[in-house]
């Protein structure tokens, strides 16, 4: 019988203190329980979510567990602000001043926990917390602390706050060749040394090997040997990282390209090499290779993979736009089939597509818009027929060409008509003709674009 999520958090809270040989009442765990999941259970979440933390579990590890539980629970963009519980713990310790988050001015000299938590990451009161990424691992690791200070001992506070700094994403290495994880061996001395834990340089070693293997869980999806997989849960962070997609239906053209292009840039900035860690030989480096190897294929097929959805929907906006301005996609395309309904959908009156001979049916990104990504998401179809029409009638040259036009558009540099002007009739027509059969109040200056003045039954 299955567990419910709740009933999952006590249980991993109770197994990790009792490895840890620490006792804790009934009433705390339900409390701490409940604190993890009104923080993470939350509309907004779509990656970031108890099953993502559930993944980190290791009941032969309670230190790693703890961290994991608390990793994600601050996560200041997605869910729009703190949730209730978390803000009552750290409200006094951080200040917003003018959209900027700060650490607060004053904490008490004898607040040990929020010390340690700073000392970890290199902080100090009156700190700008420069990125938002360094503001949600920092303050995880002090909601943490301050509900865990009062049953851990602090050199276990200290591993888990190492574990929650090290999933700070995408940091190479400094102008001397030195990783972050090879900083991070003074801090950790100077930690030890300030606090007297009494840590032997052996014992220093292990902390941040076990950083470095909780790092690397963190982001394992960039070694998922099934492009569909990652393309999935890259999918899950659009919605997380776009406030307007998650209302299925109601977001525009316009909107949806807007995601897809921020995602595009951060896949084109992204260096396979600084995702995944290594440090004193963890992983091994045939592991280490491997992971940075499928990273580095995984990039290469997001951004194909994006490149020609944007260049789809460059299509729709345009001729949105040159038939009366955005709107949402849903009206030009439909809604999204849900529970098995048949809905009226653009790519139903496209004609069939004939094989080209640039066209290569076995080929990854074939594959992918025809058959799609492995799960169901609330705001987006699985695959991407009308995309798959537009790959399969351009050859390469005229992808890459109609692109780069694209972004002129997009920058108002080319106009949405003369834009739709540059493709092929073979292209335009028939997704014009589509479009007027789904935008009846457009349909007459749709079909200006479509090639022909033959009329059209719904």
């Amino acid at each position: 019988m299955q567990v419910g999520n709740v009933q999952k958090l006590i249980a991993i809270f109770s197994h990790a203190f009792k490895s840890l040989g620490v006792d804790v009442s009934l009433e705390k765990l339900e409390d701490l329980a409940v604190t993890i999941h009104r923080a993470m259970t939350v509309q907004t979440r779509h990656f970031h979510t108890l099953a993502h933390v559930f993944n980190f579990v290791d009941p032969s590890d309670p230190i790693r567990s703890l961290a994991a539980l608390y990793h994600d629970i601050v996560y200041y963009q997605v869910d729009m602000g703190f949730a209730p519980e978390v803000w009552r713990i750290i409200s006094s310790y951080v200040e917003q001043r003018y959209g900027d988050f700060f650490i607060a001015e004053t904490i008490p000299n004898d607040d040990r926990i929020a010390a340690l938590t700073m000392d970890i990451f290199t902080m100090k009161p009156g700190q700008k917390l420069s990125s938002l990424e360094a503001l949600n691992e920092f303050l995880s690791a002090l909601v943490m602390n301050k509900q865990l200070g009062d049953i851990l001992p602090e050199k276990d506070l200290m591993l888990m706050t190492l574990c929650v700094e090290a999933t700070i994403p995408f940091r190479g290495t400094d102008q001397n060749g030195r990783s972050h994880f090879d900083a991070l061996e003074d801090v950790l001395r100077r930690v030890a040394q300030k606090y007297d834990f009494a840590l032997t340089e052996d014992e220093i070693v292990r902390a941040i090997k076990m950083a470095v293997n909780f790092a690397n869980k963190d982001i394992e999806n960039f070694a998922e040997s099934d492009p569909a997989r990652f393309l999935d849960n890259t999918w899950k962070l659009l919605p997380e990282t776009n406030a307007a997609l998650r209302l299925p239906d109601v977001y525009s053209i316009g909107m949806y390209r807007l995601a897809l292009q921020r995602m595009a840039g951060f896949f084109n900035r992204l260096e396979p090499e600084a995702i995944f860690h290594q440090y004193h030989g963890t992983p091994p480096n045939e592991e280490y290779q491997y992971f940075t190897q499928m990273a580095r294929k995984n990039i290469e097929i997001a951004r194909e993979y994006l490149k020609i959805k944007i260049l789809n929907h460059s299509i729709l906006e345009a001729l949105a736009l040159a038939t009366g301005g955005d709107a949402p996609l849903s009206l030009f395309m439909g809604d999204i089939p849900r529970d098995g309904t048949n809905i009226k959908r653009l790519e139903y009156y496209l004609p069939e597509y004939e094989k080209k001979p640039w066209v290569d049916q076995d080929s990854l990104i074939y594959q992918l818009l025809q058959s799609g990504r492995t799960g169901e998401i609330s705001f987006d179809m699985r695959n991407s027929p009308l995309t798959l029409f537009v790959y399969c009638n351009l050859p390469p040259d005229r992808l890459e060409y109609h692109s780069a036009r694209s972004k002129l558009m997009f920058e108002g540099k080319l106009s949405p008509h003369d834009y739709l002007m540059e493709f092929p009739q073979a292209v335009i027509g028939p997704i014009a003709r589509a479009c007027a059969i789904m935008v009846y109040t457009r349909r007459a200056a749709l079909l200006q674009y479509a090639g022909d003045s033959q009329s059209l039954e719904e």
